[in-house]
């Protein structure tokens, strides 16, 4: 991988880190606002259940986003130690192409499938 490469992956994995932690920022302002300043609010049995619902999917979707804000964080620190852009299974490097739709990647193609077969139930997190 050449400079310029390196410098539009850093920039990718920038603005990506960016993002989620506007993401993060934002789904935990929600989920900690109460549901409204209008006063004393009056529910229903359903009304109860889909605030319950959306408060799940808002705390689904902040454990999503925070786990790749991880992977983002951490793709920048390989990335600052020189060690960014080779598979951590076999050490060759991680295609630019791959890289740019992934830039937080940590396997080659064929690694990161092993990786998603030998574990299905949380798919493709590691990258």
């Amino acid at each position: 991988m050449n400079e310029s490469q390196r410098s539009e992956l850093d920039q990718l994995l920038q603005q990506r880190e960016a993002d989620l932690r506007a993401g993060v920022r934002g789904l935990r302002e929600d989920i900690a606002a109460p549901a409204g300043d209008t006063g004393p609010e009056v529910r229903d049995g359903p009304e109860d259940g889909d605030a319950r619902m959306m408060t799940t999917l808002d705390v689904t979707q902040l454990r999503r986003q925070d786990s790749e804000l991880r992977e983002v964080i951490e793709a920048r620190e390989r990335m600052q130690r020189g060690e960014y852009g080779r598979c951590e299974e076999c050490d060759e490097p991680i295609p630019f192409e791959r890289l740019k739709a992934r830039p937080e990647a940590r396997f080659c193609i064929r690694h990161e499938e092993a990786w998603e077969k030998a574990h299905p139930q949380v798919g493709a997190l590691p990258t």
